[in-house]
C-alpha cells in the first residue's frame, strides 16, 4: 500500500508531463513519423517523454523533502519501488500514445504498421534498460547538488540518447535500410531478439529497483 502511495504522490507532481505527450509530444510525434514516413519516428519523441518524466522529479527534491516523505506512512522501499512504478506507468502510457498515434496515421497515410509488435518490444526494452541505469545514477547523486546542476544532470543524457537514437534513424532511412530488416538480416530472427531485449530489460528494471532500495537505506537523504 506504501508503494502505491509514493506512485500516487510522484503522479501528481508529474502530471503535466503527461498531459504535455498529448498536446505537445503527440504532434510533434505525428510531424516525425509523417516526415520520416517511420514508425521509429512517432517512438523516438514517445521514448524522449519516458526518459523525461520518472528522472526529472529528481530535479525538484531537496533536504528539506526528506521531513515531508518522513512523515509518510511507508519503507525505503516503497519510496523507491513507487517512483520505479512510475516509470512503468510512463513507458505503458507512451507506449499506448505511440501504437494509437500510429495506427491513426495508417488510415491516413501510407504509414506501415506491420512492424508495431517488434518496434513496441524494442521500445520497452530500450526505456527500460536505459531508466534501470539512471535511476540509479540519480540515487546516489541524492539531493545535495544544486537544482540547475542536477537538471542538466537529468536533461543532458536525456537529449543526448534522443539525438543519437534519431540520428541512426535518419542513417537508416537515408540508406534505405529499414531498421527492422537490419536487425532481421544479423540475427535473422526479430521476434526473438525483441522478446529477449524486453526479457532482459524487464529482468535489469527489477535488479536496479532493488540497488537503489539498498543505496538509499544507506543514505541520509534519498
Amino acid at each position: 500500500m506504501g508503494t502505491i502511495n509514493f506512485f500516487k504522490y510522484d503522479l501528481r507532481r508529474s502530471k503535466y508531463l503527461f498531459l504535455l505527450s498529448i498536446f505537445l509530444f503527440s504532434p510533434l510525434a505525428v510531424m516525425m513519423g509523417w516526415s520520416m514516413e517511420s514508425l521509429l519516428g512517432v517512438f523516438s519523441y514517445m521514448g524522449l517523454v519516458v526518459v523525461v518524466a520518472p528522472t526529472s522529479l529528481f530535479t525538484y527534491e531537496q533536504k528539506t523533502d526528506c521531513g515531508f516523505d518522513g512523515l509518510l506512512p511507508a519503507t525505503d522501499r516503497d519510496k523507491v519501488f513507487g517512483r520505479y512504478m512510475l516509470g512503468a506507468v510512463c513507458i505503458l502510457f507512451q507506449l499506448i500514445l505511440g501504437i494509437i498515434i500510429c495506427t491513426v496515421m495508417s488510415q491516413v497515410t501510407n504509414l506501415e504498421i506491420s512492424g508495431l509488435g517488434v518496434i513496441s518490444m524494442i521500445f520497452m526494452a530500450i526505456t527500460l534498460i536505459y531508466l534501470s541505469i539512471a535511476l540509479i545514477a540519480y540515487y546516489l547523486i541524492g539531493r545535495n547538488l544544486n537544482q540547475q546542476i542536477k537538471g542538466v544532470i537529468v536533461m543532458l543524457p536525456c537529449m543526448i540518447l534522443w539525438m543519437i537514437v534519431n540520428t541512426a534513424i535518419g542513417f537508416l532511412m537515408d540508406g534505405e535500410v529499414d531498421i527492422v530488416g537490419f536487425i532481421a538480416k544479423i540475427m535473422d530472427n526479430k521476434e526473438i531478439i525483441s522478446a529477449l531485449a524486453l526479457v532482459i530489460g524487464v529482468a535489469m528494471y527489477i535488479v536496479s529497483a532493488l540497488i537503489s532500495t539498498q543505496i538509499v537505506k544507506k543514505k541520509d537523504f534519498r
